[in-house]
This record gives structure tokens, C-alpha cells and sequence, in this order.
């Protein structure tokens, strides 16, 4: 077992999770499972809307209305793209309900999407009438310098080789042409109660304190901008308690947090103290072609 960034060999085991452990490398970081499915496994798991064996993803109907109850947080990708790249043609890898794909197409871009999970992919084309294949990003047959923003919204995690990715995405850029990236990010001292559950199976791959860097040098991309939230303090707000989930008791808890008077602030209180050493970050990524 190789470290898919930096190649190597080295790789301490962390803690387990839905039968597979999670490590690190300490060259670059990277956070990875000791099991990574070989695509065609990893494409059966997303057609079928499962992983880890009998663990499911989120369905469709609920991945939609949870990107309408975050539809700011899609407009600031929609918004920080502009300031980069302010039209041509986009790409969202992994256009789930494809709200993104809505708003970047409102944005005046041209758009097209990728969904591996037939109901999504379903629910996206109805919704927004864009192209959206049901194929890896790899698979595809783009021609060279296809894109002028590629987007991929909380789905580095899920990559069954996010460096063979990266390559094909420096090849679909245009010249300035940009990456929007949005994922988990940790710095040092990861333990498992940093996050209250790892998805282990469907999540592959966590970016590392300067990981990105390590990606973008080695296919040719370069970083230029970077934004990272602690995770803790965004997770733990309204549109958190309002989101719905595959759990249906934790969801009927959020309801009752939401609705109960000063439920969210005590909520607060009580997680924000109790996870207050936690090395979980959300990070947002702008990746161009290097000169």
C-alpha cells in the first residue's frame, strides 16, 4: 500500500471505522483507508447507493433539499469562481442535485455535469436539463483543454485515486482555467472523535495539513487561493440541524433541537466545548494550471 500523493511506503494506522482503518502518511499527511476499492467496485458501490457493505448513501430527494437549505454556501462557489474565471464552459464532478450546476448556469456559464448515483444523476437532469454522465471523470473522453472551471464539491473524499484525477484535470484546463475545490481538511493530532462519524467506505481519502500543495505540485496545478473553516463551528449551525441525513432518529433529534428554544445555542455550547481540540477544517481550493 503506496500513498496515492507522494508515493510512500510508510503509513500509520489511526483508528477503525465500519471494518476499515484509517491512516496517515508521514511524508504528506494524506489520510487514507487501508482498503481502496479498485474502480469497478467503487462504480458498482455509487450505482447501487451503497459502501462498506451494507452502509447507504444518502438518496437523492434528500441530498436536493439539503443543497436548497445551503443554497448560499453553492452561490459563494458560484461567487469565487467569478472573481477567478468569470465565464466559459463548467464542469461540476459529483453535481449530486445539482443546485450548483443551477446556479452556474445562472451565472451565464455553459454547464455540464458528472453523477455516479443514478437517482441523483436522474434528479439533476430533470432539474436542470445539463448533459450529466454517469461515468468517472476519467472516463469520459473530454478533449484536451475542455474546461474553464471544474468543480468538485465535497467529493475529493471519494476518489478512488485522487491523483490520476488531478491529472486529468490539468488536462481538461484552459489556459487560466481553475479549479473549485471544496473538502475536509485536518491539521495535526487527528483522532476519531474529531468528527462524529468518518463515513469510512464512502470516504476514501482526507486531505492532510499541506497535502494540497504536494497534488497540485505534482500535476502540475498551483494553489491560489485557500480558505479553511474549523469544522466544529460550521457544522454546528441551523442549516446543520435542518439537513437530513440517512439516520432517521438523528434526524428527528435535529428536528427537536431546531424547533426547541434556544436548542442550537446550547447544542453550541455543549459540542464546540466538548470537541474543542478537534483538527477537523473545511477547505475551500482554487487550483490553476501552473506557468
Amino acid at each position: 500500500m503506496t500513498c496515492d500523493c507522494c508515493g510512500s511506503a510508510e503509513w500509520v494506522p489511526l483508528f477503525s471505522e465500519n471494518g476499515l482503518r484509517l491512516g496517515r502518511c508521514p511524508d504528506c499527511a494524506l489520510l487514507y483507508v487501508d482498503d481502496i476499492p479498485d474502480p469497478t467496485a467503487r462504480m458498482t458501490e455509487m450505482e447501487e447507493g451503497h459502501y462498506a457493505g451494507t452502509q447507504q448513501i444518502n438518496e437523492a430527494v434528500k441530498q436536493s433539499a439539503g443543497e436548497v437549505i445551503q443554497r448560499d454556501r453553492f452561490q459563494a462557489f458560484v461567487d469565487l469562481a467569478r472573481r477567478h474565471r468569470g465565464d466559459g464552459r463548467w464542469l461540476d464532478v459529483g453535481c449530486g442535485g445539482g443546485l450548483l450546476l443551477s446556479l452556474a448556469r445562472d451565472a451565464g456559464y455553459d454547464v455540464e455535469g458528472i453523477e455516479l448515483s443514478a437517482d441523483r444523476r436522474a434528479l439533476t437532469e430533470e432539474a436542470t436539463g445539463a448533459t450529466v454522465h454517469g461515468v468517472p471523470l476519467e472516463d469520459v473522453g473530454y478533449p484536451d483543454d475542455a474546461f474553464d472551471v471544474v468543480s468538485l464539491i465535497n467529493v475529493f473524499s471519494h476518489l478512488v485515486s485522487p491523483a490520476r484525477t488531478f491529472a486529468e484535470l490539468r488536462r481538461l484546463l484552459r489556459p487560466g482555467g481553475i479549479v473549485v475545490m471544496a473538502t475536509g481538511e485536518f491539521t495535526a493530532g487527528v483522532s476519531k472523535g474529531d468528527m462524529l462519524a468518518w463515513n469510512l467506505g464512502d470516504h476514501l481519502y482526507f486531505l492532510g495539513d499541506g497535502t494540497i500543495e504536494r497534488y497540485a505540485a505534482a500535476s502540475g496545478l498551483r494553489l491560489i487561493d485557500h480558505e479553511r473553516r474549523w469544522l466544529p463551528d460550521e457544522m454546528f449551525s441551523r442549516e446543520w440541524l435542518r439537513v437530513k441525513g440517512r439516520s432517521g432518529p438523528k434526524n428527528a433529534l435535529k428536528t427537536i433541537i431546531d424547533r426547541t428554544p434556544g436548542g442550537l445555542r446550547l447544542l453550541r455550547a455543549v459540542m464546540l466545548r466538548r470537541q474543542a481540540d478537534s483538527s477537523a477544517h473545511s477547505g475551500t481550493f482554487v487550483l490553476t494550471p501552473a506557468a
